[in-house]
């Protein structure tokens, strides 16, 4: 509160001198302005932009992960609730496990879209070499057993 006075005592004396005393504040308001219009304003829109499109292009059938990191597939899409299925796929591509669990979720908590996994097949005449250079398996000797003898 003490530093509103002074403000005030500064702006009273700034209009008392000269002209040339407030082209510095002029500065200083074209500065501040450049600023909001260069940097804060471009990323409001870039955060608008993300908030409305948070959930667009997710269907039934995708496989997403939540924000809490439970993944599941989307069997359900009522308004901006998603009903997820989680549990573990199998190899044709059906639930294996004990149980699968199905979960309500609002839109806002799913973080991503999942990729489906795709397999990579191994070349038998690879021998395990990485970039093409053969790596061989490396002994450690134990430096411990010299200690324990002494």
């Amino acid at each position: 509160m003490t530093q509103f006075p002074a403000l005030l005592q500064l702006l009273v004396a700034a209009s008392t001198k000269k002209s040339n005393s407030v082209v510095p504040l002029i500065i200083l308001v074209v500065i501040a302005l450049a600023g909001y219009f260069l940097f804060l304003k471009p990323q409001q829109a870039k955060a608008r932009a993300a908030r409305s499109n948070q959930g667009a292009g997710y269907m039934v059938g995708d496989e997403v992960q939540t924000i809490g990191g439970v993944v599941g597939t989307i069997l359900e899409i009522h308004g901006d609730r998603y009903t997820l299925l989680t549990g573990s796929m199998g190899s044709d591509g059906n639930l294996d496990g004990p149980q699968p669990t199905r979960i309500v979720f609002v839109r806002q908590a799913i973080a991503r879209k999942l990729e489906p996994v795709v397999d990579v097949a191994v070349d038998a005449d690879d021998d395990g070499a990485i970039d093409g250079h053969h790596h061989d398996a490396v002994e450690i000797e134990d430096h411990d057993e010299g200690a324990e003898e002494a």
